[in-house]
């Protein structure tokens, strides 16, 4: 069992295995498991409900291309993107698919979630059917290399000195970025309606900013910031989690005692609503035979991505846990009623 689903729910965000079973499940007709048995008789459709290159689309032709290339299945694997609304528009199009298991659809637990409440989505992951957590994406804490602040604990300082002042600049509102640094400031005892947080698209627009002085801090996943890491253009002050990545010297959140404040969310694979329990498997069983490739190991590393294996329902008690989780954390930086 991975280490994150053995901690307690002592803080927002943290990840916790329910008891429960999801109920986006029915059971179906008497020939699904017929059916299933030859899953998949033809070509898959992968929805990434976000844009091309992003950390979804990247998820979706990963999988793509492991399914195909290391030869798991014969079919054709089709990748669509549906961007908007941090994930939104994508949920209610694969809600609308009901009972069909070659339509897929890859999300992160956090970002999505985030995404329907502050759209307040008719629809919720939960009214998906869970096939698979699969990865956790690192995000790191960086300044411009010329940046006064040398470590986390003189940003906070002069984050508690002056909260509006002290601009951060991340992903979407809502989102594991934005959530991390409401949480830090919820640590140090900093109003999380007073702190002053930029949204952006990723890692492209967090380096401009941050090289133009707009924000003093910034954070993203190691995978779009790693290249200007790498380049010398940022100094990273702490990578989320427990444990740095290979290549990054630098302290983790739980390292410097911030564990607690540390946002995982977990990328994954959803099918609609309305699939047999059969069914469900099926899809299962061919995620988990994909996860095993060389071809979808090569995906891991290109993008920075930790292993994780949570199939079927235990993906999805997890994500009703982070779904209450997230909508508690929004009300409190003031994004929700």
């Amino acid at each position: 069992m991975p280490p994150f689903l053995r901690n307690g729910p002592r803080v927002a965000l943290t990840v916790t295995l329910l008891a429960t079973v999801s109920s986006a499940c029915t059971i179906g007709s008497p020939d699904d498991s017929t059916a299933a048995a030859g899953y998949p008789s033809r070509g898959l459709s992968i929805l990434a409900p976000g844009s091309v290159g992003g950390g979804w689309d990247a998820r979706a032709r990963g999988i793509g291309a492991a399914l195909t290339d290391c030869e798991i299945i014969d079919k054709e694997v089709t990748v669509t993107n549906k961007p908007g609304a941090g994930g939104a528009i994508g949920l209610a199009r694969m809600v609308g698919r009901g009972g069909d298991p070659y339509q897929l659809m890859t999300m992160d637990t956090v970002t999505m979630s985030g995404g329907a409440v502050q759209n307040d989505s008719p629809v919720r992951l939960s009214s998906l059917t869970p096939i698979a957590g699969l990865t956790i994406s690192p995000s790191a804490i960086v300044v411009p290399v010329n940046s006064p602040f040398r470590d986390l604990k003189s940003v906070l300082a002069a984050m508690k000195r002056n909260p509006k002042g002290m601009s951060w600049v991340g992903g979407s509102l809502g989102g594991p970025d934005h959530i991390t640094v409401a949480s830090l400031a919820k640590a140090e005892n900093i109003p999380t309606g007073e702190i002053t947080y930029v949204p952006t698209g990723g890692g492209g627009e967090v380096l401009n900013l941050l090289l133009s002085g707009a924000s003093k801090a910034g954070m993203s996943t190691l995978t779009e910031i790693r290249p200007q890491i790498e380049a010398g253009k940022l100094r990273v002050l702490a990578i989320s989690g427990k444990e740095s990545p290979k290549g990054m010297d630098a302290p983790t959140l739980t390292q410097l005692g911030y564990g607690e404040a540390s946002v995982e969310s977990i990328g994954g694979v959803m099918a609609p609503p309305g699939l047999s329990d059969d069914e469900q498997q099926a899809v299962v069983r061919m995620v988990d035979r994909m996860r095993r490739t060389s071809c979808w190991k090569q995906t891991l590393d290109q993008n920075d991505w930790k292993a994780v294996w949570l199939p079927g329902d235990t993906f999805g008690a997890v994500i009703d846990r982070q779904q209450k989780q997230v909508t508690q954390v929004l009300k409190e930086v003031g994004l929700t009623s």
